[in-house]
């Protein structure tokens, strides 16, 4: 059964009315421009309580982010009484605690907690509802079950406990216009129970098994669209339970219609594997045909991490309104799965056109006393840096690291300050960003 959270059990006395659903948060309930894990759950939402929607939740958002760029603000100026903002914010939060949490250390829900808190009260200002998704059981996340031992994914299930908790506390906190989509029971009964996620004659796969069309996940991150049509409807048993209509109770998708979200007849798995003739780099794909799968890639340069832009290798001048065989999303690689090529990292770095080498890494050259490594899947790469293959590999961490500089040295700041080189480096890359920006105005993108 749906399952909402239960906190202040009174309602207005005529119900609530709402013209607009809006989305805060990650890539969970926003942000998917090849449009294949869509339509998202907010939006399944409005349609069903026949009110407009906005959707302000971005790809990649951390809580910290979110506030930084303002999306909380230009809801609670643009939008009053009459708008219900369904918002998921944290799990990014989590991934990037992700080492704090396996050695028990979960001071960052702290923070975490400071600044959804900052979020509420702006939206509560202009007199907005709130329903708050908490976080499934972030042990259960393929991303994080496959760069972790087992052992260690205990420390993520009391995380995701102690988050629930401290968003209970906040909505008794708050009353009655801020409550709880208990998402981590929702989560835990899809993949535990096979009669919740069976539709009809057919049963939506669940990992560790992910495909485009007929499994719960997309990816090791991401519902797909049946996926979001299943979370729909036990947010609006959530929202008919905490924010009931004064005409009664909002309808839930029909089998019929979650059924249209997948694909039944088309059996996953058996894409045809494809051998590339000539230059790998340069062969091109469409993308709603394409069957991908993520790998992470972190690039910290003295310290200072560097976020690899999005959609390098994505509608480029070599692969016009298509794909690469590898293209960045939101901090993710999507590798498409049934080249049967091996693709390495290099091919990423070609595709990109950055340096990358065992003594280069963009423009910074290695230095004596500094230190270039990559680790694959949490294990220093030892092999041919030439050609790094990344067949099953998740996760992949580049670090540079320049030598240190003497306080007395005469040595121009321009060539051995770190802060200079991260800056020299993060300004070209918004310049790469800006071009493709501009390139895909001109396109009509």
């Amino acid at each position: 059964m749906p399952i909402a959270s239960s906190q202040n059990q009174s309602t207005q006395t005529n119900g609530f009315h709402y013209h607009t659903i809006a989305s805060l948060g990650d890539s969970t309930l926003g942000s998917d421009p090849t449009g294949y894990r869509g339509p998202f759950a907010s939006l399944h939402a409005a349609n069903l309580m026949d009110v407009d929607y906005y959707e302000g939740a971005i790809g990649g958002d951390r809580s910290w982010t979110l506030i930084e760029a303002g999306r909380h603000t230009d809801i609670a100026e643009n939008y009053g009484n009459g708008t219900l903002v369904t918002m998921m914010v944290g799990a990014w939060d989590f991934i990037d605690s992700d080492r704090d949490i396996v050695n028990g250390d979960y001071a960052f829900i702290d923070k975490l907690e400071e600044n959804i808190t900052i979020i509420i009260e702006t939206l509560l200002e202009s007199e907005i509802d709130i329903l708050v998704w908490n976080l499934p059981n972030m042990s259960f996340l393929p991303f994080l079950t496959q760069i972790f031992p087992t052992e260690k994914h205990p420390y993520f299930t009391e995380a995701s406990r102690l988050w629930a908790d401290r968003l209970e506390e906040l909505s008794d906190f708050y009353g009655e216009s801020v409550q709880i989509f208990d998402l981590m029971a929702a989560s835990d009964d899809l993949l535990q129970n096979q009669s919740s996620r069976t539709i009809g004659e057919y049963e939506v796969i669940s990992p560790p098994v992910m495909c485009d069309k007929n499994c719960i996940m997309v990816d090791s991150l991401h519902p797909t669209s049946v996926g979001q049509g299943l979370l729909a409807n036990y947010m609006m048993s959530a929202i008919n339970e905490k924010f009931p209509s004064p005409e009664g109770d909002y309808p839930l998708l029909s089998d019929d219609e979650l059924i249209s979200l997948a694909n039944f007849g088309m059996t996953q798995g058996a894409q045809e594997e494809i051998e590339i003739e000539g230059d790998v780099t340069e062969a091109c794909f469409d993308w709603t045909d394409s069957v991908y799968r993520d790998m992470y890639l972190t690039i910290t340069i003295d310290g200072e991490d560097l976020p690899v832009p999005s959609y390098i290798g994505f509608n480029t001048e070599v692969c016009r309104q298509s794909t690469h065989v590898m293209y960045s999303g939101e901090r993710s690689i999507n590798v498409i799965s049934n080249i049967q090529n091996n693709l390495t990292l290099n091919h990423f770095f070609q595709i990109w056109g950055q340096n990358f080498s065992s003594e280069q890494i963009f423009d910074m050259e290695l230095q004596d006393g500094g230190k270039l490594s990559v680790s694959i899947d949490g294990v220093e790469y030892t092999g041919d840096w030439s050609e790094i293959n990344i067949e099953g590999v998740i996760s992949i961490d580049i670090k540079f690291e320049s030598p240190v500089v003497p306080e007395d040295s005469t040595q121009d700041t321009s060539e051995s300050t770190p802060g200079f080189s991260i800056l020299l480096i993060t300004l070209t890359l918004m310049l790469v960003i800006f071009t493709r920006s501009s390139r895909r105005e001109s396109e009509g993108w």
